[in-house]
């Protein structure tokens, strides 16, 4: 086999043990359907996408710090002070984890990330400050949807008092401004809903008192995804339809236009 292609499949294996790899904060702080490594990463590289007054050149190398930034956790996870590692030894691991990924890719590929991951690490450029801001914010946003998700509100408040501070440029002080705010008042935004309830899986994840499944062991669910589609084939051969979901959602947009 070719060595090159095997370094490649496996370098993207790691990329998906960080889809696996739960972010170490939520699941100490009690938090339900915890995200992980890879969701944090994606949405800062959505961030990076929207940040105005910079450069396509600065937003594309922010997007990649953003996506290589923890890439290391799938290695050594999501190391915190309760690990009762120091941030030097924390800082060897995850060098080491990037070494041994890089080294897996073609050369000129495996310098630009272990590169990229120094940057972020090193804190010396304007990207890569940018960057940190969008970690922090990327937190403190998920926190506010885990309250609204929870039904708890103000449950996570030591992650705000804690992280808000560190926010130095102002792009990202602006963003935060506005997620206080709503914070505060409770009624400028609500999350999305559910969009798993678009489509068959509202019949698979959920009972009929609307309650997730989606802690219930794997053989059951299987089992009634097997059942769901068994008697859905029975019945009829039609597919679920969520034209009036996006009519809908067309129709608030032109009138907040």
């Amino acid at each position: 086999m070719n060595s090159e292609v095997d370094g490649l499949l496996e370098f993207l294996l790691y990329v998906g043990q960080a889809k696996r790899t739960f972010r170490t904060g939520w699941v100490l702080s009690g938090v339900e359907k915890v995200e992980s490594i890879a969701d944090h990463m994606y949405r800062m590289a959505v961030m990076s996408l929207l940040l105005p007054t910079v450069s396509e050149e600065s937003k594309v190398r922010c997007m990649k710090l953003a996506l290589v930034h923890d890439l290391a956790e799938s290695v050594v996870g999501d190391l915190t002070e309760f690990d009762g590692i120091p941030k030097s030894e924390k800082h060897r691991r995850e060098s080491e984890a990037m070494l041994y990924l890089t080294s897996l890719l073609p050369a000129d590929v495996g310098r630009e990330i272990f590169s990229l991951f120094n940057e972020y690490a090193d804190q010396k450029t304007n990207e890569a400050n940018l960057v940190k801001d969008l970690d922090i914010f990327d937190m403190l946003l998920q926190a506010y949807e885990y309250e609204k998700i929870q039904s708890e509100d103000g449950f996570l408040e030591d992650f705000f008092d804690s992280s808000m501070n560190k926010i130095k440029t102002n792009i990202v002080r602006k963003w935060l401004q506005q997620l206080v705010e709503c914070r505060l008042s409770g009624k400028l935004f609500k999350l999305p809903s559910d969009s798993n309830l678009n489509t068959m899986l509202k019949h698979i994840l959920y009972d009929e008192q609307g309650t997730f499944l989606y802690k219930l062991p794997s053989s059951t669910l299987r089992e009634k995804s097997n059942r769901f589609v068994s008697n859905k084939n029975k019945t009829d051969n039609s597919s679920l339809d969520t034209t009036d979901l996006l009519a809908n959602l067309v129709k608030d947009i032109k009138k907040t236009t």
